[in-house]
């Protein structure tokens, strides 16, 4: 009986997580298991139950029972619904026609790939922490009608399949018709939040979702298929609505439609965010403290030598010229972008508002530039995650984790330092992802990185180089 009961969880585990036949198809995959990378490697742990992080976790939880009766509940209720159902019902209002496999063939077969590349970014963690749902710890039940708890108790919480799923998808159709980002963006986003108000999932389990979803896409763009099937998609997309082209000068997405907002010390998330600025306090006196200090210079040629221990070479203007110009040029936009949407609203910082008689930080000399400044988003999280996930779409594979990772920690370096909480951390890696989406159409960034490409592995003497 015993025997039956492993055999039975391990085939549940298996089939939801995607590991079938159908996924080892060639046109079903644009990326393999094994050249995803490790989300058990590149992102920390999910907090324990004893941990002081937990706290947001479980402020989270608790809010999201709250919200069950509302419409937005409801909402959460139906999307509940995990795969290319889901994503068809999602998406075909925002795109104004109804997807389908027999109406939108190139959309369809994008949607449907995608989907089973990006299930390949959660699995390794899922199975490694084989973290307990919160529906299940509690004795409870979900609120979404589509979710199975049977097969959900045999399938770990961290990361979020469901949110890597929904962040994707969004960020490839965001590139595919730039006009209707922000609602796809914003579609992407809740279709996360809503495993936190159903019970599926943890807060901390859906923004390591989220991520998973940003380096699925970033490992995409490595691969031609990906490449033609996108475009294939987008003149589909431009024949059903009857136009030449989609519109290449919109401007980047709008957070301010795309995100909730900042934390407001009126909301039960603010808790979690002091609590883990505190925590961090202490690693201000090790060498983790040391490099949050070295990183808290985000000038292009500190990024280029941060960067170049987990990319195993060197990276400069002098050695790697075009890659520098890339990054450099990714770099601009997301300060650009990360100030647009810091202009919407202000957020004190934590130095100031939770030290108001030291207001000390781990750069002491740069306290009064930053003072007056907004902690919502954190520019330095945004410039970190975004160059990590470029490098990820033009290095080898077995550098991923180490660059992943090394983005990650860049960060974090500043709650560390006391310049940014840890949601508008957050906040900055996602902003990172949809300010590639849009960077990825246009025509000098895309100048920009062929040359980064061709750098690093030149094209064969005769061999045309492509455009």
């Amino acid at each position: 009986m015993k025997h039956s009961a492993k055999l039975f969880a391990a085939a549940s585990f298996l089939m939801y997580s995607g590991f079938c036949c159908a996924q080892t198809e060639k046109d079903t995959v644009y990326v393999f298991l094994n050249d995803m990378p490790d989300a058990g490697i590149y992102l920390p742990p999910p907090p324990e139950m004893t941990s002081p992080q937990y706290a947001d976790d479980f402020a989270q939880w608790q809010w999201g029972k709250t919200i069950r009766p509302t419409d937005r509940g409801q909402q959460a209720n139906d999307e509940s619904q995990w795969g290319i159902k889901a994503m068809v019902k999602i998406h075909s209002g925002t795109l104004g026609f109804e997807i389908s496999k027999e109406k939108t063939p190139a959309i369809y077969k994008l949607l449907y790939n995608v989907l089973w590349t990006e299930n390949e970014s959660t699995h390794n963690a899922k199975r490694k922490y084989m973290r307990t749902r919160p529906f299940a710890q509690y004795n409870e039940h979900t609120w979404g009608r589509f979710d199975n708890e049977r097969e959900l108790r045999f399938n770990g919480s961290y990361p979020s399949g469901h949110t890597s799923l929904g962040w994707s998808t969004a960020l490839v159709l965001a590139e595919m018709v730039p006009e209707l980002q922000d609602t796809l963006l914003r579609t992407g986003f809740q279709y996360g939040e809503s495993r936190v108000i159903v019970g599926a999932h943890y807060q901390s389990d859906v923004d390591a979702g989220y991520l998973c979803g940003t380096t699925a896409v970033a490992v995409m763009h490595a691969s031609e298929y990906f490449q033609k099937d996108l475009e294939a998609a987008r003149k589909e997309y431009c024949k059903i609505k009857g136009i030449k082209s989609v519109s290449k000068t919109e401007g980047f997405p709008d957070g301010t439609k795309v995100f909730d907002g900042p934390v407001t010390e009126e909301s039960h998330r603010f808790y979690g965010d002091v609590i883990k600025y505190y925590e961090t306090l202490p690693e201000r006196e090790t060498e983790r403290g040391e490099q949050a200090k070295i990183d808290a210079d985000n000038s292009i040629e500190a990024l280029l030598k941060n960067f170049s221990i987990p990319a195993g070479r060197e990276l400069s203007a002098e050695a790697t010229p075009a890659i520098a110009a890339l990054l450099s040029y990714t770099r601009e936009n997301m300060v650009k972008t990360a100030a647009e949407l810091g202009s919407s609203t202000f957020r004190e910082r934590p130095y100031v508002r939770l030290n108001p008689r030291r207001n000390k930080t781990l750069i002491s000399d740069d306290e009064d530039a930053k003072k007056e400044t907004t902690s919502y988003p954190s520019t330095s999280a945004e410039i970190g995650w975004g160059l990590a996930l470029m490098l990820v779409e033009i290095m080898p594979r077995e550098t991923a984790n180490d660059i992943l990772n090394r983005g990650f920690e860049y960060g974090r370096s500043r709650i560390i330092a006391g310049y940014n909480y840890p949601t508008d951390v957050q906040t900055g890696r996602l902003w990172a992802s949809a300010t590639l989406a849009h960077l990825h159409t246009m025509p000098e960034f895309q100048t920009l990185l062929q040359a980064a490409k061709d750098e690093l592995n030149p094209p064969a003497k005769g061999k045309k180089k492509k455009k």
